[in-house]
């Protein structure tokens, strides 16, 4: 029952947050797909490319590798930073909360003074966060869904979608895992969170560093992005077995060690 109390407390203090960036991304697909079906914005966007100067030619080519088809815009609103930075947000936040935000604020004294042990404070804290990011995956492809239907695009598969789903959810979970690793290290919810948030620029960046230049391209596998592939789930149907299990690797070593270092710590 106290694990049961913790979680409905977790839910109550994120819940606005949590709501909030699932509208947001929700919204911001939806907008991507009006943009696509609204006005020829293949065409435009190509006649642009072809006016720029040959290296912002290979820059926008590679944000835009699904192509200038309706499909490869849409996956392109997937890869876009706002899509990734409203994830990572909720994943970083989340995270930093669990452990040294609590710290900082005391909050976690009380917290364990109760009949919790920590085995079950830290289990709740997980299934919350893994489940928020589940529903703001659910919450960004039913923007898609409902902006295709709208605007009249060519529909995604059931198939491609669900895998689309998983795939952000095992991006934003390594994320949190990540994070929450630094979180079961730390005890200001501000380092913490800025120390998530270098890892992600780091990752997106580097994904992004290693696909325009090829003397970069060996960064590429040992970024978190690389494994997040929009075009080849949307547009070339493919599978995400790979991603999967690197993702999952990710998240489950960081939560291992997270719970290995959390169990031990003093607290606060």
């Amino acid at each position: 029952m106290p694990a049961i109390s913790l979680l409905q407390h977790i839910a109550v203090r994120h819940a606005p947050f949590l709501i909030a960036s699932a509208v947001l991304l929700a919204a911001f697909q939806l907008l991507i797909c009006a943009a696509v079906g609204s006005v020829d914005v293949s065409g435009a966007l190509e006649t642009l490319v072809h006016s720029l100067p040959p290296l912002m030619q290979e820059i926008v080519s590679s944000q835009l590798f699904g192509g200038f088809t309706p499909r490869g815009l849409l996956a392109f609103g997937w890869s876009h930073p706002v899509t990734h930075a409203l994830g990572s947000a909720v994943a970083i936040v989340l995270a930093t909360r669990a452990v040294a935000g609590e710290s900082e604020t005391g909050a976690i004294e009380l917290l364990m003074s109760q009949p919790l042990s920590r085995g079950a404070y830290f289990a709740a804290h997980v299934v919350f966060a893994l489940a928020a990011i589940a529903s703001l995956s659910a919450a960004g492809v039913l923007g898609t869904v409902i902006g295709q239907g709208v605007f009249e695009i060519e529909r995604f598969g059931p198939g491609p979608l669900l895998r689309l789903a998983l795939a952000y959810s095992l991006l934003q979970g390594a994320v949190f895992g990540i994070t929450l690793l630094l979180s079961a290290f730390g005890r200001e919810g501000g380092r913490v969170a800025s120390g998530g948030f270098l890892i992600v620029l780091i990752s997106y960046f580097g994904e992004a560093i290693g696909r325009l230049w090829n003397k970069a391209a060996f960064i590429r596998p040992w970024t978190l992005h690389e494994y997040f592939p929009p075009n080849d789930i949307l547009v070339r149907g493919l599978g995400i077995a790979k991603p999967a299990v690197v993702l999952g690797s990710v998240l489950a070593a960081s939560l291992a060690l997270a719970w290995a270092r959390f169990r031990t710590r003093d607290v606060p």
